[in-house]
């Protein structure tokens, strides 16, 4: 094996883990927004809201901030590096998730601390669940990016053949 096969191999291998992580960020988020939908629709435990909705709050901006400022960064590297024939699909899923972390930050920025959830309560479903759905497009156009850049052929059975 050559010295760039082991360095594709290498860098491959790096970009696998940081997606993982991210996923796993991912999964924590969905189970974080369907905890949050039951809470809102229960009138029993009205008390942990605002706490969970800032905690919500936090995780989602990691998770924008992740995707943005690493992962689609560190996707887009790999494309230039493996030299990725889609380049056009890549520029215009970037461009698609803006909506998406719009509404995200939009969220944040009316959800953000408790007293803005108490005073904002009775509008937490409905934005949940609009927040809920262009996360479900996010997370089509994420999955579409990894497949397209990453997934798209393995550094190791590259350099095998």
């Amino acid at each position: 094996m050559t010295l760039h096969s082991h360095a594709a191999i290498q860098q491959w291998q790096r970009m696998e883990l940081l997606v993982q992580q991210w996923l796993g960020e991912r999964q924590q988020l969905l189970r974080m927004i369907f905890s949050l939908r039951t809470l809102v629709s229960s009138d029993r435990q009205r008390n942990p809201l605002p706490q969970r909705v800032q905690q919500f709050c936090q995780l989602l901006m990691d998770y924008i901030s992740a995707g943005h400022f690493e992962i689609y960064r560190e996707l887009a590297r790999e494309a230039r590096y493996t030299q990725c024939e889609n380049q056009a699909l890549i520029d215009s899923i970037l461009r698609r998730l803006e909506a998406s972390t719009d509404a995200a930050l939009a969220f944040n920025d009316d959800f953000d601390t408790v007293k803005q959830v108490l005073a904002l309560q009775n509008r937490l479903p409905q934005r949940l669940h609009s927040l809920m759905q262009k996360l479900e497009e996010r997370f089509a156009l994420e999955d579409q990016l990894i497949v397209s850049i990453h997934q798209r052929a393995e550094p190791v059975s590259q350099a095998l053949h």
